[in-house]
């Protein structure tokens, strides 16, 4: 295995963060995912509280990140917020850094964070929701306005946080090619996910695996973004229609 500090996947959520940190795990490389440590039972993708303790310390400058004393690294916010990308760097030298691209696709990405944190927000805000989904939420919200700008969903303000964003990387890793191994787009994934990921670790590849695909975690929020847009509470700004949402869960 090739020695390093840290392994942050950067790639923005929807870009498939759950699947590589599955991929990581599997490989001997455990990371956390929205602060849920690989392995860990939990229904979720996420652990609340480990989450919120990650924005409140990033609120106030500190990322010395207690949780990465028991993983080798981090997937999706707060790795993802190019803010902390550069302070996780300096605070953690000698890292590596995974980035998944949508840039064939950037209109079904925007769907898919539409339908994703609208949904999210409808859940873990709606009348049902606990005092911690709220705090949750709070945090959530928080890395948003941190990623993209805005913590509510804006298609062209996302749209152009994607498009910066990935400009961001590729600068800032471009004396650095060896730190950053890159997928352009989530189909790679299933061409040769694993066999690069084990090439860029120097390990071993699992041999006849299928690269994880995990979207387990989309299902509800899918479901309340669905029942909202065909109720009349929300209006899709990407031009997501309930036919086409039923015909993707059928």
């Amino acid at each position: 295995m090739r020695k390093f500090n840290k392994i942050f996947v950067i790639a923005l959520p929807r870009c498939a963060t759950v699947s590589m940190w599955q991929a990581l795990g599997m490989l001997g490389v455990p990371t956390a995912h929205l602060g849920k440590l690989f392995g860990e039972a939990s229904v979720d993708h996420h652990h609340a509280a480990r989450l919120i303790d990650m924005y409140r310390r990033i609120e106030r400058g500190d990322y010395r990140l207690p949780l990465l004393e028991h993983c080798r690294g981090l997937a999706d916010y707060p790795a993802c917020s190019w803010q902390v990308l550069e302070k996780l760097d300096r605070e953690y030298p000698g890292s590596l850094f995974i980035n998944v691209r949508r840039d064939d696709s950037v209109q079904r990405w925007l769907q898919s964070v539409e339908r994703q944190f609208v949904g999210l927000q409808l859940i873990k805000e709606g009348h049902a929701a606990s005092p911690e989904d709220r705090a949750f939420m709070q945090a959530m919200r928080g890395f948003r306005r941190l990623t993209f700008g805005d913590a509510e969903f804006d298609a062209e303000r996302y749209r152009q946080a994607y498009l910066e964003y990935q400009q961001r990387v590729d600068a800032y890793f471009s004396q650095r090619a060896s730190d950053l191994l890159t997928f352009q787009s989530t189909e790679m994934l299933d061409e040769c996910g694993y066999r690069r990921l084990a090439e860029f670790l120097n390990c071993p590849a699992p041999d006849d695996a299928t690269f994880p695909r995990c979207n387990a975690h989309s299902i509800l929020p899918s479901r309340a973004f669905l029942h909202a847009l065909e109720s009349g509470l929300v209006r899709s700004q990407t031009g997501i229609r309930p036919q086409e949402m039923l015909q993707e869960e059928g």
